[in-house]
């Protein structure tokens, strides 16, 4: 015979309502599965270089000879449309740029310095305008302040794309005939992807 419960007593909850309760104190003190998934660090951003890696990679993707391959590249392409548009248009640019050879193209000119490489890498990444000297292939002499959007590798020579506010258009520079490179002041973030698409656009990539 079960004992009788005094009514003036505390009511008793059952078993759910308990389970209940703890769970919500559990919660409270950032316990339980709730509240570790609130906790959970977010998903490192990938690093820019191994993305600019990865992106090469599958521009050159058509030059290997394995169909296979190459559709999955394709593949990979068009999802990039809606998950990463910078990382899109980089990509059609890599493509087109990356082996097209040059009208001219003078033997004698060093390597691109690995210094400046370095320097516009991190221009590019921060989205800061860069200033140098130039000389062109006939021996003329600028001088030139651009935002850098992207760096190419065709086999004459690393060459910088970039908006140049000397010529207010798209220009390509030999990295190699860049005298006194240094980064400016100021920021073009807002306006990079659509500096990249009239650059895609004028480069029919």
């Amino acid at each position: 015979m079960r004992p009788r419960r005094d009514p003036s007593a505390a009511p008793m909850l059952s078993r759910r309502a308990l389970a209940s309760r703890l769970a919500a104190a559990a919660a409270t003190l950032g316990l339980g599965p709730r509240a570790a998934a609130a906790q959970a660090p977010a998903a490192p951003a990938l690093d820019p270089e191994l993305r600019d890696a990865a992106l090469r990679g599958l521009a050159l993707a058509d030059h290997r000879g394995d169909p296979v391959h190459a559709a999955a590249a394709r593949a990979a392409m068009d999802r990039l449309q809606q998950a990463d548009p910078e990382g899109a248009l980089l990509l059609r640019l890599y493509r087109k740029l990356d082996v097209r050879p040059a009208a001219h193209y003078r033997e004698d000119m060093p390597q691109a310095a690995a210094a400046d490489l370095a320097l516009l890498h991190a221009a590019m990444r921060a989205c800061r305008p860069v200033a140098f000297g130039y000389a062109d292939l006939a021996g003329n002499e600028t001088q030139r302040t651009v935002l850098p959007l992207a760096l190419v590798h065709p086999p004459q020579g690393v060459k910088l794309l970039a908006w140049c506010e000397k010529a207010q258009d798209y220009r390509q520079f030999f990295v190699r005939a860049m005298q006194g490179l240094a980064t400016g002041s100021g920021d073009f973030r807002r306006d990079r992807l659509a500096l990249l698409q009239g650059l895609a656009a004028k480069e029919g990539a």
